[in-house]
């Protein structure tokens, strides 16, 4: 309970420092003067589980009524100052896209599309993802960050430590495909057990092949380095087996319509 006094009091502290008439939050603040050192704001690292919890918080404990009206200001505020058709740059939290705009994709912000999903926005939610996996067919494998606009990987950004962000994402959009309009043989059922698909669930097929064959060693599963289109890129070994959770989480999307109903 005091832990989650605490966590409340805190968010409800970074609402009240968001900006002005745009409803950005910076990446970094000072937790002693409540002033903000990074004025960058965008859903990618440092900053995109502040959305996720929000929205989480509303669902699990919809009598904090507050949570949902924070979350609802701020997912129009990133629709309107921090979104470039289907991608989401980081911008400067005073100035939106008026100031300066830093047009990379993060792998981390691979997660607002499976957010969405919980929303109902499911149309943002797949032109998104699919710009997202464009990326991934372009290399083979998600580098830390990509530059949207000149199409090539960022700078020292081409690590693929196996965050499972994109493929969580791939799962709800594949929940929601057959939920809204299920296969040839209908919903799954006791009278139609035959599994759903969807081109989601191909997605998932490709990244846990893909994986396998760049990753997978020994010890484990490696991170990937020097992602390219022209190269599988090198193992660092040192990692070895550094993010398992990822790789089951695939396993499980691409295996999820074998389980029991």
């Amino acid at each position: 309970l005091k832990f989650g006094k605490s966590a409340k009091l805190a968010t409800r502290a970074l609402w009240v420092r968001r900006s002005e008439g745009l409803n950005l939050f910076g990446k970094h603040i000072d937790v002693k003067s409540g002033k903000w050192f990074e004025y960058l704001s965008g859903i990618g690292s440092n900053s995109d589980s502040f959305y996720e919890y929000l929205v989480k918080h509303h669902i699990l404990f919809p009598d904090d009524a507050d949570f949902w009206t924070m979350f609802v200001n701020v997912y129009a505020g990133i629709h309107d100052n921090s979104r470039l058709g289907e991608w989401y740059p980081d911008v400067d939290m005073g100035s939106g896209l008026k100031g300066n705009v830093r047009q990379i994709f993060e792998s981390l912000m691979a997660f607002y599309p499976g957010m969405q999903i919980l929303l109902g926005e499911v149309a943002p939610s797949a032109k998104s993802l699919n710009s997202f996996f464009l990326v991934r067919e372009f290399l083979g494998l998600l580098p830390e960050r990509f530059d949207f606009v000149h199409w090539k990987v960022d700078g020292h950004g081409d690590l693929h430590p196996l965050r499972p962000e994109l493929l969580e994402s791939n799962y709800f959009l594949h929940l929601a495909s057959i939920g809204l309009r299920g296969s040839e043989n209908g919903p799954c059922s006791i009278n139609s057990p035959s599994p759903h698909t969807s081109s989601w669930l191909y997605a998932a097929d490709f990244a846990l092949h893909t994986v396998n064959k760049l990753s997978w060693k020994p010890c484990g599963f490696a991170t990937v380095k020097n992602v390219s289109p022209t190269t599988t890129g090198g193992l660092d070994l040192v990692q070895g087996n550094r993010n398992p959770e990822a790789e089951q989480k695939r396993r499980h999307i691409r295996h999820h319509n074998e389980m029991p109903s």
